[in-house]
């Protein structure tokens, strides 16, 4: 089983085939609601420890645990992460993967850590469900903003598919929760001296716009992918009534992309040289659309969120037909 991998301090992403996952980053406490209409599909882990994670853990559990540092792909919440993504993706009981996943650029010297931790065997069990065993049989982590160059440049057989991006010279900017990547490439190989991390992303748009509430909205207490829902809406209710967001929040999202801009017309001599610039990752739907007033040949790629993940899953289709 063929496996893309992206675990981001925003949301974790996972794709194999025609199955997509997505939830929130984010790992609390087995708190569960003891009645509910819709079911319950909280995704809670019993093994190897007792924890709730994604969207039953920011709606349910009393106490989360959320990071955002480079030492979180050692940490025991980076993976219960990977272990709920894989019980989601599969109910089998053992299954062998190859996985690909990613590093921001400024991290990817950090990519053995991840190697170390992943290839093996790894036992889980969910709760009120069998016991799993996965077997990574191949781990392969490449730069981030990779996927999305590959998830336009192969096809779901590993090919590629667009010759143009493939014998190129591409920049992608990789927009994520806490740090926005900017890679160049070449013919599918990356130009080192033109790609960089900017410490930029959607979270800093979730402080800022938390602060505004915090004044204008005092009584609110809203966890962070709360505050993600509102902005991505312009909206949030206050007491029943709509308070509309849309001034704030593109109060906010201005400098942010005014900063990224400024390091990638830096690290490009204005971006006149690349044939053409990528947008992704899930703060692409915010800073976007300033990026591409700037840069003309700038383009969303399809379905920003899941586009690493994409090319991850492309990237690992393509090794297994070597």
């Amino acid at each position: 089983m063929n496996i893309g991998l992206d675990i981001g301090y925003s949301a974790t992403k996972t794709i194999s085939g025609k199955r997509r996952i997505t939830f929130p980053s984010v790992v609390g406490t087995p708190d569960k609601a003891r009645f509910s209409l819709n079911g319950n599909s909280s995704v809670v882990l019993v093994c190897p420890d007792h924890v709730q994670v994604g969207e039953g853990a920011v709606s349910q559990s009393r106490f989360l645990n959320r990071r955002e540092d480079r030492g979180w792909i050692e940490s025991a919440e980076w993976y219960h992460l990977v272990l709920a993504s894989l019980t989601e993706l599969t109910a089998a009981t053992a299954a062998e993967l190859r996985v690909v996943t990613g590093l921001p650029v400024a991290f990817y010297g950090d990519r053995q850590v991840i190697r170390d931790r992943l290839l093996g065997d790894h036992r889980t069990q969910r709760e009120n469900q069998r016991a799993q065993t996965f077997k990574i049989i191949e781990c392969h982590v490449i730069p981030q903003p990779f996927g999305a160059l590959l998830s336009v440049t192969l096809d779901d057989r590993g090919r590629i598919v667009d010759q143009a991006l493939a014998t190129g010279t591409v920049g992608v900017i990789d927009v994520g929760g806490k740090t926005t990547n900017l890679l160049s490439v070449n013919h599918l190989s990356e130009i080192g001296r033109e790609t960089a991390g900017v410490n930029v992303g959607a979270w800093n748009a979730v402080r800022a716009v938390r602060d505004w509430l915090s004044n204008h909205c005092p009584n609110l207490d809203l966890r962070d992918h709360q505050v993600i829902d509102a902005i991505v809406a312009r909206q949030v209710r206050y007491y029943g009534e709509p308070v509309n967001l849309t001034d704030v929040v593109e109060d906010v999202l201005e400098p942010l992309a005014q900063q990224v801009l400024s390091e990638a017309t830096h690290l490009w001599n204005g971006g006149a040289g690349l044939d053409a610039i990528l947008i992704s990752g899930g703060g692409a739907l915010l800073l976007g659309p300033v990026i591409r007033r700037h840069f003309r040949h700038a383009r969303m790629v399809e379905d920003p969120v899941f586009a690493n993940a994409l090319g991850y899953w492309r990237f690992a289709q393509r090794l297994a037909s070597r």
